[in-house]
């Protein structure tokens, strides 16, 4: 993968266009990708507060690139920021995460459909090439950040050539706020491994083939397949909510 392709596709997740990526905002960038991979990996966990002063230090920065990239990742929904309490990371209840991936499956489709139809060559090779590196990472045993990355990168790329801004950018959206949600499946199971390899290349092999039936198919079920895992992981880590005790019947 090219620099320049690199740089982009680091735009695209940082909520940046190219104009921006252009300007002198590298280290915000890496600071967003830096909070994402720390809040993926349980480095901040669901409600944890990140505190301004803690990740400069810890990344040896300034303050100032920290609040900016906080600020974009509460406009992506990913923390919440409260007067005089600051940033900690949202916390959806399973219902919601099911709701996300519902909405996400039917944006994904039919961004897929709109893919098949409008996409150039040189655009739907570049998603095999998305498509491929999933597959060698996977080979690999790389680990679970890595996969969820180039997963994330594949849909945004295939949002890029499908030929509508406003689908792009919602898929771009709702992927941002799915994307941490993958912190339940983590580490990635195996089975889930070998079955997103499995899907990835259905939905490949519907796009080349121009199939738009097919296309929106498979990606909504490349989305489906991911939700009905992290719905099950999300409801096994909530806290066990103890049973009330049965008043005692009182003595006749």
């Amino acid at each position: 993968m090219g620099a320049a392709y690199a740089e982009q596709s680091i735009a695209n997740q940082s909520g940046l266009s190219t104009l921006d990526a252009a300007r002198p905002l590298p280290l915000i960038q890496g600071t967003v990708r830096r909070l994402l991979q720390d809040i993926l990996t349980g480095v901040y966990g669901p409600g944890d507060r990140i505190r301004e002063a803690e990740v400069a230090e810890r990344l040896g920065i300034s303050r100032a690139p920290v609040r900016e990239a906080l600020r974009m990742l509460e406009q992506d929904g990913l923390v919440v920021v409260l007067p005089w309490r600051g940033a900690s990371v949202v916390d959806p209840t399973p219902q919601e995460i099911a709701a996300l991936f519902d909405l996400l499956g039917t944006v994904y489709g039919a961004v897929a459909r709109l893919a098949a139809r409008h996409a150039s060559d040189e655009a739907l090779k570049q998603f095999s090439r998305d498509v491929a590196q999933f597959v060698k990472a996977t080979a690999d045993g790389r680990d679970s950040f890595h996969l969820v990355d180039i997963a994330y990168r594949a849909g945004t790329d295939l949002g890029l050539c499908c030929g509508s801004t406003l689908a792009a950018d919602v898929l771009r959206k709702l992927g941002r706020v799915a994307y941490l949600q993958h912190r339940f499946l983590l580490p990635v199971p195996p089975r889930w491994r070998q079955q997103s390899v499995a899907r990835f290349k259905k939905l490949e092999a519907a796009l080349l083939s121009r199939s738009e039936d097919r296309s929106e198919a498979a990606g909504r079920k490349l989305v489906q397949h991911t939700q009905t895992l992290l719905v099950l992981h999300a409801t096994a880590s909530l806290p066990a909510v103890a049973e009330p005790k049965k008043a005692k019947e009182k003595k006749a």
